[in-house]
């Protein structure tokens, strides 16, 4: 098949993207459904919120319980439907999400519970005042597909605990995995009505976002479709929460460990076969070691063995849909005709499946796309700089604003850069994905 989801009669087709064959199909509803799912929801909010902390936080307890006994079956479905490798699904998606359930259980009554506030003004200096943290009501939680088990599990979860009730739209690419969370809560005893998954396509998810019965959004995918949410959002003024796309910078300062150095950025372009909003997208070595460095990045590159996510000794998948296999590879081209030298990979794997090699780029500026703009695949740019100030400089010179990463054994040069990169989070000295 040539694409990896489609709506033929009424149903969302799951694709294997290691195989390209179809193994499940999920009847999707129609418009007027979701508005009954939505009704039925917002009816089930009170009583569901009128349980304690302690009950709401029985439950997740349960659905530890069930998400720990079913965690093989969910594993196999992770490395079948979205491609990551199952050791890699064990990490970052059971465990991390076993953990995240444990801390709300641990924490949210007392995060969550009314506490004092004090009064500045002296006005109303003797009264006495405190906040309240009310549950929304119903929250909709759109979920992408590079982590379609991790990053909505624990936002449903948090959502639920502080008393409010959820509509699930899993992405489409990954409807089974979405499934499979659904049947997780039920098996777990939540009351019906809590939690609403609803098999849609992307077509009818503006219905959702812009719909007067929903009070919170929480979205997570691209930038172009994250203005789209805000956009439908604002006609009902709606809050919304959106984690969008990144183009995380790497700089590499001439004092670094450059063996580590080396393995921490490969791991951290590579993990998940790079389709990770956080994930290292393009890396600036200080000129004095970059051949040094850039030599140590294609041994590691190298190493890397990609194929069957079923097979323990992957440690590389497929992307997740041709789509994304095309942009990759229409990047890559891009790069090399406007000058970039590909020293590894570049292409799609000769085989079934949506694969692309590890790819080791140099001798890209910003002209090129794989430096500018997101890139989600396993790719590795790497341009040599005169000195960290052009370094710094061209890490910032972007849409994007969401991670960073420093290599460095110079303390003062690394609270430099938390001073001035232009990123949510900057790490030093390590990778995250």
């Amino acid at each position: 098949m040539s694409t990896s989801t489609a709506d033929i009669q009424n149903a969302i087709i799951s694709i294997n993207p290691a195989t390209e064959e179809e193994i499940g199909r999920v009847p999707t509803i129609n418009r007027d459904d979701i508005d009954e799912v939505i009704k039925k929801a917002r009816a089930a909010q009170a009583d569901w919120n009128a349980k304690t902390f302690k009950e709401r936080q029985a439950f997740l307890k349960r659905l530890s319980d069930v998400i720990l006994k079913n965690k093989k079956e969910i594993t196999e479905l992770i490395a079948r439907e979205q491609g990551k490798p199952v050791g890699e699904s064990i990490a970052s998606e059971i465990i991390s999400v076993l953990a995240i359930l444990k801390d709300l259980g641990a924490h949210a009554a007392k995060v969550l519970r009314p506490h004092k506030m004090k009064h500045e003004q002296l006005l109303f200096a003797h009264k006495k005042s405190q906040y309240r943290l009310e549950p929304y009501g119903l929250v909709a939680i759109i979920s992408p597909w590079n982590y379609a088990f991790s990053v909505p599990v624990p936002e449903i979860a948090a959502a639920l605990v502080a008393g409010n009730v959820v509509l699930f739209k899993p992405a489409p690419d990954t409807v089974l995995i979405g499934q499979k969370i659904d049947m997780l809560f039920k098996a777990a005893g939540f009351p019906d009505g809590v939690l609403s998954t609803l098999f849609i396509t992307d077509n009818d998810a503006p219905h959702i976002t812009n719909h007067p019965g929903v009070d919170k959004i929480i979205f997570t995918g691209s930038s172009p479709v994250g203005r789209d949410v805000m956009c439908a959002a604002s006609h009902q003024m709606t809050p919304v929460v959106l984690e969008l796309g990144g183009k995380d910078p790497s700089i590499v300062a001439a004092d670094a460990d450059l063996p580590r150095t080396a393995k921490g950025i490969v791991w951290g372009a590579m993990f998940n076969a790079g389709q990770v909003c956080a994930g290292i997208e393009r890396v600036y070595v200080d000129k004095k070691v970059a051949d040094a460095f850039i030599d140590l990045c294609e041994h590691e590159i190298k190493k890397i063995t990609y194929g069957d996510p079923l097979d323990v000794e992957t440690q590389m998948g497929p992307l997740t849909n041709l789509k994304q296999a095309v942009k990759v590879q229409d990047q890559v081209e891009d790069a090399i005709r406007k000058g970039a030298k590909l020293l590894y990979g570049g292409r799609r794997a000769d085989r079934s499946g949506y694969f692309f090699e590890p790819t080791l780029l140099v001798n890209v500026d910003h002209s090129m796309a794989i430096m500018t703009e997101e890139t989600f695949g396993p790719v590795l740019p790497i341009m040599a700089v005169e000195n960290m100030d052009e370094a710094i400089r061209l890490a910032n010179d972007s849409i994007y604003g969401l991670s960073a990463y420093v290599w460095t054994s110079d303390r003062k040069f690394a609270t430099r850069c938390f001073k001035e990169l232009q990123a949510g989070t900057v790490m030093i000295n390590d990778a995250t994905s």
